[in-house]
């Protein structure tokens, strides 16, 4: 027999106990539910104690799944907690595409205050999901983050006749993704706060979003609720992977390749890598790492070579900032890592950027593909002899690439690696922080406290990239200040504090701009 889609296997409640919470049941699901559908049914009541709950999160890992309001009536809660607001209860589907196949989600109370407290843990499996289609073309996940040498590896493995990319530099092209995110998205549940409303669906043309239909009243119905957790996602996942193999199919015809075996796209470490290996059960996957501090001195360094702020620097106000980003990100890596490591290939920039050839083999080994010398060859010559992977570069050659963080880190860069980066980088085997020669001192902050020269208004770039910024700045604005004006629709689900946040936003890109307007005005551009 067929096992369920979802099994639960156990409902915990939080092993630290908040004072912030009076009472609370979890009452959905429960342990031992085998559910041959994609969704899970979450449903129970909370009360505070001395500030009332507003709304339940669900979250896997860092990942927040969705925020479940407390609009259910209670009247027998309010009759064990006479203080207990009338609607103290919760309820909604969420989907299980994305999660680990032996997962844990974890609820949260949201308070009014904006506090939270945790409430329990739901454990459970999940089966991957089937479709009819046989694909021809199997998945080669490279996954890594930014500015590690993932150009470097899909040129090299695109040069294989057996491996298929789009070849245009910087090989930025991802339909799998596309096609796997929307999977992700048309199969979950409605969520009418967080994403599309059925009455207002029709007035958004940029984006579809969350089934708004599959909810009570009509998952009530037992066979809509198998049509909408089950059948209509495996047809979706069907579509996707129909799409993904029409497309490479065609490039690999494109591009002289007629007997193709892979496609390869880059990917960051979360969910939709995660469900590229569920869904392709002969999928294969490429851990790429680079030693983190010098992933910090090449993106501080691409970003001032391209006029531009980007790699995650954009979210953060200082660079000793950014080095705590970055090791959240590779943290998600080394997570995803230990996860998938027992089908999958960790390769280090450091070895591919200095033996090529050595390590082409390597993965041309564990992908089983031909592995002949002047197949290793010709990989090699077209990902070191591009003239476009040149412009790629921010250091004078390959080998000054590499370890570079001694040079040109500054001393509080070191001190914020020391403590963001060291832990994940001895996982990965690469030697600590501590003991390295110093580098150059970081530029002196402004009074604000923030480094001067370091954010995108302080700088002094061409006029497309004023252009660039300028259109950047007016698009954030406006959809910040669409937020804002939505507030009232959505105040039940956001704080005070989060909304004095967007407020804050908006009022700094709001000077953004009009300093990037003064700048163009005065360039006459």
């Amino acid at each position: 027999m067929t096992p369920p889609l979802v099994e639960i296997t156990a409902v915990l409640p939080s092993r630290a106990p908040s004072d912030a919470v009076l009472a609370c049941n979890v009452e959905r699901p429960t342990p031992g539910d085998a559910l041959d559908r994609t969704t899970i049914e979450i449903s129970g009541w909370v009360v505070g104690r001395s500030c009332q709950a507003r709304a339940v999160e669900v979250i896997s890992g860092r990942h927040l799944l969705r925020t479940i309001p407390l609009t259910v009536p209670r009247p027998d809660v309010t009759r064990l907690h006479p203080d207990a607001p009338d609607k103290s209860g919760f309820w909604a589907l969420t989907g299980t595409i994305g999660l680990e196949r032996t997962f844990c989600i974890d609820l949260r109370a949201v308070f009014e205050d904006g506090s939270g407290a945790p409430l329990a843990a739901i454990l459970g499996r999940r089966r991957a999901l089937e479709t009819s289609l046989e694909p021809r073309l199997r998945p080669l996940l490279l996954t890594s983050l930014g500015r590690t040498g993932t150009t470097l590896a899909i040129s090299l493995l695109s040069a294989h006749p057996q491996v298929v990319a789009y070849r245009a530099y910087p090989y930025e092209i991802f339909p799998a993704k596309y096609w796997l995110h929307m999977l992700r998205i048309l199969a979950e549940p409605a969520n009418h706060t967080q994403s599309m409303h059925p009455e207002t669906l029709a007035d958004d043309p940029w984006r579809v979003g969350h089934n708004p239909f599959h909810t009570a009243p009509m998952t009530s119905d037992p066979a809509i609720l198998e049509f909408f957790g089950k059948t209509y996602v495996e047809r979706v996942a069907q579509l996707c992977q129909t799409s993904i193999d029409d497309f490479y199919g065609r490039v690999a015809a494109s591009q002289g390749q007629p007997a193709p075996k892979f496609f390869v796209e880059k990917f960051q470490p979360g969910q939709l890598a995660r469900e590229a290996r569920t869904l392709y059960p002969g999928s294969k996957e490429i851990f790429l790492v680079r030693d983190f501090r010098d992933v910090v001195c090449s993106v501080l360094a691409f970003n001032e070579k391209r006029d531009d702020v980007g790699f995650g620097r954009d979210r953060c106000s200082t660079d000793e900032e950014y080095v705590a980003h970055l090791a959240h990100g590779a943290e998600r890596l080394l997570a995803d890592w230990k996860e998938r490591s027992g089908d999958s290939l960790l390769v280090r920039y450091e070895e591919l950027a200095t033996r090529p050839a050595e390590t082409a083999a390597r993965i041309l080994e564990y992908l089983e593909l031909p592995r002949d010398p002047e197949i290793v060859e010709g990989m090699v010559r077209a990902a070191l002899g591009g003239a476009a992977l040149e412009g790629h570069r921010t250091s004078r050659s390959i080998e000054d690439s590499i370890g570079r963080w001694r040079r040109e880190l500054s001393p509080e860069l070191r001190a914020a690696s020391r403590h963001s980066l060291d832990p994940v980088l001895r996982e990965f085997g690469y030697e600590p922080t501590d003991g390295a020669p110093q580098g150059r001192r970081a530029k002196p902050a402004a009074a604000n406290g923030a480094p001067q020269r370091a954010d995108l208004v302080a700088r002094e770039p061409g006029p497309d990239a004023v252009r660039r910024e300028l259109g950047n700045a007016m698009r954030l604005l406006a959809e910040r200040d669409s937020q804002l004006r939505r507030t009232e629709a959505v105040k039940a689900a956001l704080s005070e504090e989060l909304l004095a946040m967007q407020a804050t936003r908006v009022w700094r890109l709001g000077g953004a701009y009009w300093r990037l307007r003064d700048r163009l005005l005065r360039r006459g551009a």
